[in-house]
């Protein structure tokens, strides 16, 4: 059944409170009017103090001033163990993912309360390396919001630090099959601000080529990714995506097919001295290196074993058979 199905049968009486359903991330049957979701939507009447949004701010406000005052740091930087108990609870499987798929709501004052209270409890938090498996890194970087400041925070203090494995030996950052590397090397370098600006705007410099295009494309790949959770998420506040995380293949963006990105630059606006003379070099001797070392690997480039033609033959394909 789905929520619609379920209002349907409680509004024409053939379901009511003290009906038992069940539903993804319960444990047993339970009545209606014992289920959250059922009980504020179907049950409750009367005009509530504060809608949905609202009350959810309400808690985050409260969540993250609970956890500033318990911090996992004492005055002199020293870490504290064990970790306070209010960031453990948070932490914990059964609390932490409902925290994260807030951030599918895409209310800028909810995502922005997220992002600050998950960077708080993550601090030293031994929880950090599977932090990825809630699919936190999917959703932020589905946000279209502008207020993207305490999402690049939360970016720079987490991406590094999970448990993660690439197929690629050069990429350890959970964004690196969404972002292009230029950008996940912009946050590591210049910080949440600057890369928050960078995120939003246009540019094409020999450190950055981002824009727009590229932002729809990736939130478009991203939500082909997701697949359904989002709608079920909406009929079911207690479905979890931990159940189902599953790797993103890598995004490919059009603009960067002709690019050649090594060392923090991109090599073609690099060498354009009329469009950007005397571009700052951090570190002259790593980016020579890098850039034999990427010249090795072109030239050491072996050509295919096989044609497309050949490929098709093999797999009994017809390339020019219509869909």
């Amino acid at each position: 059944l789905t929520l619609a199905d379920v209002k349907e049968l409680y509004a024409t009486e053939k379901i009511n409170k003290e009906t038992k359903m069940r539903a993804q991330g319960m444990e047993a049957w339970r009545t209606i009017r014992t289920i959250p979701q059922l009980k504020w939507t179907l049950v409750a009447t009367g005009q509530g103090v504060m809608d949905l949004s609202q009350l959810s701010v309400h808690c985050l406000d409260m969540l993250i001033l609970i956890c500033k005052l318990y911090p996992s740091r004492d005055r002199t930087g020293a870490v504290v163990r064990p970790i306070p108990r209010c960031k453990r609870m948070l932490a914990d499987a059964t609390c932490l993912p409902h925290i994260v798929q807030l951030l599918l709501t895409f209310d800028p004052t909810i995502v922005e309360r997220v992002s600050e209270l998950l960077t708080i409890i993550m601090q030293d938090n031994s929880q950090m390396p599977r932090l990825y498996l809630t699919g936190v890194f999917y959703f932020v970087m589905m946000y279209t919001g502008s207020n993207l400041l305490p999402v690049a925070r939360f970016l720079k203090e987490t991406h590094n630090f999970q448990a993660y494995q690439s197929e690629a030996s050069d990429v350890r950052s959970i964004l690196g099959p969404m972002l292009p590397k230029a950008m996940v090397c912009y946050l590591e370098n210049y910080g949440p601000e600057k890369f928050a600006s960078t995120f939003l705007g246009e540019f094409d410099t020999p450190e950055a080529i981002w824009g727009a295009e590229m932002r729809r494309l990736l939130i478009e790949k991203i939500a082909l990714h997701l697949a359904d959770f989002t709608p079920r998420l909406l009929v079911n506040n207690r479905a979890l995506y931990t159940f189902q995380y599953c790797p993103i293949p890598k995004v490919s963006y059009p603009e960067l097919e002709e690019e050649l990105f090594c060392n923090i630059y991109y090599l073609r606006h690099l060498c354009n001295e009329e469009k950007f003379p005397d571009w700052p070099i951090t570190n002259h001797v790593e980016l020579l290196k890098d850039i034999l070392i990427a010249w090795k690997k072109e030239v050491e480039k072996k050509p295919p074993e096989m044609n497309i033609d050949e490929a098709c033959s093999v797999l009994g394909l017809d390339i020019f058979a219509s869909p």
